[in-house]
């Protein structure tokens, strides 16, 4: 079972996209800051990071240009999220997704980045 890590402080979309990816039966773990996230990281690595921009103590921006500078996650794919559109440095991003997204476009996003 593919494992996704999202960080979004949103807790209706955070729970909208953890519904949606255990009903397609992936596993998943949701952090609602930068600060959670870096506490899970060290110990596991998944197979997709879904990471939002803009965060209450940090931002998606930055964690990407991280797990993308570290060699255990560098291979691993992130898919950013932001409801502005117009962020036009992804800092490494495999993909990104403006909000509101459409869900079944997340989904098939998410199943590109882990073929």
């Amino acid at each position: 079972m593919k494992e996704i890590f999202i960080v979004e402080d949103d807790d209706g979309i955070r729970e909208l996209i953890e519904f949606l990816l255990v009903s397609q039966n992936y596993s998943v773990k949701t952090f609602p800051t930068a600060r959670a996230f870096h506490r899970a990281v060290p110990n596991e690595v998944p197979d997709l990071f879904l990471l939002d921009i803009m965060l209450p103590d940090g931002n998606g921006l930055e964690l990407c240009r991280e797990l993308k500078e570290n060699q255990s996650t560098q291979a691993i794919p992130v898919v950013l999220m932001s409801a502005h559109a117009d962020i036009n440095r992804m800092e490494g991003a495999d993909d990104f997704i403006a909000k509101p997204f459409d869900v079944d476009e997340l989904l098939q996003r998410i199943e590109k980045q882990l073929v």
